[in-house]
């Protein structure tokens, strides 16, 4: 009977440190898993030791945390336990992208961008001009975006040229936040026609600042990259990255539409692609030919 009594004694004394023992095991497993690392640095230009701003700093295979260096070259980003196993990727547009891992990027400061070298194998000539995309000004249309939920939204363009320099690339919205970073993607077509890879091998972006639907257009100005593209048919999106409003509350900021016909969006960075066929945004090309 003692030992009957003893035994028992020892379950109810283990029943009781059990749920202790989970606790302890889930806040051990929660703390390694959400614990988070910043890597933090300063990029510079190899030619000059210059601060390199705006450059696009992100990830390789985890579409959760981006950032841009600020004015002086500096950035900084937040990530998990988890991720210190991916690769960081920054990269601007003329110069090589940085690729290297996560636990090599932690133990450096200093981050220098090379300048890419083009080689000159023959000489097109672009003389001709052409506008194409939307041609009415009067809005008709506009779609609201969170702009704490990333996401894209674009149309598509076909183009009969076999050699083509964009100029510019100009887009209407309202902006009710101080500030907005939009970045420009362009994008070949699946074979179902939703966008696929990128054809910019680097980031292009631009701050629109509060302005409204009646304000002047915002645009991309590519001239200074004198990129040479080669598509006949090919996405061009707009993400916005992030926007700032101070302490003024929550804002929004809105795509606008002028003209019939579609256009395609995703309303979150990993989302999938969807289409509406009613007022396709304003986006406007520059090019030449």
């Amino acid at each position: 009977m003692q030992i009957t009594i003893s035994r028992m004694k020892t379950g109810r004394r283990f029943l009781n440190i059990f749920p202790l023992i989970l606790f302890t095991s889930l806040l051990t497993f929660s703390q390694t898993s959400f614990a988070q690392t910043e890597i933090k640095g300063r990029i510079i230009y190899g030619n000059d030791d210059a601060p390199a701003a705006f450059v696009s700093v992100e990830l390789a295979h985890d579409k959760g945390p981006k950032a841009m260096s600020d004015n002086a070259g500096n950035f900084h980003l937040n990530i998990t336990e988890v991720q210190k196993k991916d690769s960081l990727i920054i990269s601007s547009v003329g110069y090589r992208t940085i690729k290297m891992l996560v636990s090599a990027a932690l133990k450096k400061s200093t981050f220098t961008l090379s300048e890419i070298v083009k080689t000159i194998e023959g000489v097109t000539v672009f003389n001709s001009h052409e506008v194409i995309g939307s041609m009415l000004e009067t809005v008709g249309y506009y779609r609201s975006w969170n702009p704490k939920r990333g996401g894209e939204i674009g149309r598509t363009f076909k183009l009969p040229y076999k050699k083509f320099k964009i100029d510019k690339i100009r887009f209407k919205g309202s902006n009710t936040c101080d500030t907005c970073l939009v970045r420009l993607h362009m994008r070949s077509l699946e074979k179902n026609g939703e966008p696929g890879e990128e054809i910019l091998a680097d980031s292009i972006s631009v701050f629109v600042h509060n302005l409204s639907l009646d304000s002047k257009v915002s645009e991309f100005d590519l001239t200074p990259y004198d990129l040479t593209f080669t598509e006949k048919e090919f996405f061009v999106g707009i993400e916005l990255l992030n926007c700032g409003n101070g302490k003024k509350g929550s804002c929004a900021f809105n795509f606008a539409g002028t003209e019939k016909g579609e256009y395609i969006f995703k309303s979150t960075t990993d989302g999938p692609w969807r289409s509406t066929d009613d007022y396709t945004i304003y986006l406007k090309l520059f090019l030449r030919y």
